[in-house]
């Protein structure tokens, strides 16, 4: 499939990260072994070691079966962070970003205040930056982003670690302990089994979206979301 390619499903486009309901979990057993979490298969430990830490293993077939909008590919979703590719498209948003002073970040309602808090300097993000064309359309269409949105742009995004679940070795096996976050060059990090990568925000503008918008063309005079 070609990265610029994205299928369609229901007349919209699926994001780039979104995980497909055919694209099971294939996770080999966990080990504990030099004192770290491995997979008992060698060349999956291999293939899914990334910065020091395991990563859930998913097979990675976009496109066939139904879309998972809530739930990320851990694969795609990695590698839009560290490329600085769109969450949506899958392209990288370097232009865009050198061109209007940074990356544009969407943060979504919280669930727990229900409110839309403005993205400040340093909070952590799981979710990649997007074109303004792709925040646009998702903002349009996307039911979490359609109860609230804020949007900033992000001079220098900083990789700061993972989520997922730690584990712990206990009585010659290992069980998972609890989710959540581990920053890169913590002693923690071996014991992960990593779902999603995460950056800092630094250098954070927050901006209005639907003015961005405007200035790009996608939208006509008079027309508000």
């Amino acid at each position: 499939m070609s990265l610029h390619t994205l299928p369609v499903h229901r007349g919209l486009r699926v994001p780039y990260v979104a995980r497909w309901t055919g694209e099971e979990d294939i996770s080999p057993a966990v080990v504990g072994a030099g004192g770290v979490l491995r997979y008992a298969e060698p060349v999956a430990d291999a293939a899914c070691r990334w910065q020091g830490a395991l990563w859930r293993r998913l097979a990675r077939a976009q496109g066939r079966g139904e879309p998972v909008f809530e739930a990320l590919h851990p694969v795609r979703q990695r590698t839009a962070m560290w490329n600085q590719w769109c969450q949506v498209c899958g392209t990288s948003v370097a232009e865009e970003a050198a061109a209007r002073g940074g990356a544009l970040y969407l943060g979504g309602t919280d669930a727990e205040s229900g409110t839309q808090d403005p993205m400040t300097e340093g909070e952590r993000t799981e979710n990649p930056p997007l074109h303004i064309a792709c925040a646009w359309e998702s903002v349009s269409h996307c039911r979490h982003l359609l109860e609230g949105y804020t949007a900033a742009r992000v001079a220098r995004p900083r990789q700061w670690g993972v989520a997922g679940i730690l584990h712990a070795p206990a009585r010659g096996t290992v069980v998972p302990v609890q989710r959540t976050e581990t920053s890169y060059g913590s002693e923690r990090l071996g014991w992960m089994l990593a779902e999603r990568a995460i950056v800092q925000l630094t250098r954070v503008r927050v901006v209005d979206l639907v003015s961005e918008a405007e200035r790009a063309g996608l939208l006509g005079a008079g027309s508000r979301r």
